[in-house]
């Protein structure tokens, strides 16, 4: 706004309002603008492509939008996550689960496209450029695995047992798949990683006894979540002590390795691992002479 400009002659009606009380006015701040969009050849290429997150989780979509993916795809599987638990570890539980979650979106989303091009009234959505998926469960120092509780008592005995046996691991499996370039069997590319944080709850003697936990169930906040807390909401300031490995894999999503699976999956197709480090191991040995 030009302060030497002239006022309009019928100012706005808080403003009149304003001057009619004698309430001083204070000319606005401008607008900051928030941080530059994070350049990345993976998000560049994400931008311009359909993205499918196989979850309903806000967390997960707000963690996404964050990194500039604001036009995510919501397509939560509703495959029931029916994995045995009594015969596998906590890492293959939510590696399996988020695995099946995934495949099964898939299948959907190219179910749903056959149909949509059947019917001509319906434009025909974009091939999925990428899918992710991802399961978070807590695992316990006896192995045991929680996720969300079933009910307010039940997510009572969860928070205290956490407090009781001071340190648990966060497990969240993050899969992601990408169409293959060419035709080879099985048509895509999928790749999973298992993050492990370990989370330390506070003590009853450091200011968490009964009341605290039962005050913050009542809260609902973490009536949601596997283990029953949010480590970014009031959750964090009265029940976690400290953690050790990565917050957004509590949160919901371990960003950085989703961003290093998707590049592997979309820019290294049929490049293995192993390859790539006897590439850069050759470069080393024999550098380019002239």
């Amino acid at each position: 706004m030009d302060p030497t400009a002239p006022e309009p002659e019928n100012p706005p009606a808080y403003i009149a309002a304003a001057r009619r009380h004698g309430i001083p006015l204070r000319q606005s701040a401008p607008i900051k603008r928030g941080p530059m969009p994070l350049q990345l050849p993976i998000l560049d290429h994400l931008r311009t492509k359909r993205v499918i997150l196989a979850s309903a989780s806000p967390r997960r979509k707000a963690l996404l939008n964050q990194l500039g993916l604001n036009d995510v795809e919501i397509f939560p599987s509703d495959k029931p996550e029916d994995v045995e638990k009594g015969k596998i570890t906590p890492e293959e539980y939510v590696a399996e689960t988020a695995r099946r979650k995934i495949l099964h979106v898939y299948e959907q989303a190219l179910r749903q496209q056959e149909e949509d091009e059947q019917n001509k009234n319906v434009e025909k959505p974009a091939d999925p450029a990428l899918v992710i998926s991802a399961d978070t469960v807590i695992a316990t120092r006896s192995g045991r695995i929680l996720e969300k509780p079933r009910d307010e008592q039940d997510h009572i005995r969860m928070l205290k047992h956490l407090r009781d046996t001071r340190v648990h691991r966060v497990l969240t499996a993050v899969c992601v798949l990408a169409p293959k370039d060419n035709a080879a069997h099985p048509g895509y590319e999928l790749e999973t990683h298992v993050e492990d944080t370990e989370v330390y709850f506070a003590q009853a003697r450091d200011g968490l006894p009964d009341d605290v936990i039962e005050a913050y169930v009542k809260t609902r906040e973490g009536a949601d979540k596997a283990g029953g807390y949010a480590i970014q909401g009031i959750g964090g300031m009265v029940l976690i002590d400290k953690i050790e490995g990565s917050v957004d894999n509590v949160v919901g999503l371990p960003v950085r390795k989703t961003l290093q699976l998707a590049e592997k999956v979309i820019f290294k197709q049929g490049i293995e691992d192993d390859d790539i480090g006897s590439d850069e191991e050759d470069d080393d040995e024999e550098p380019y002479q002239d």
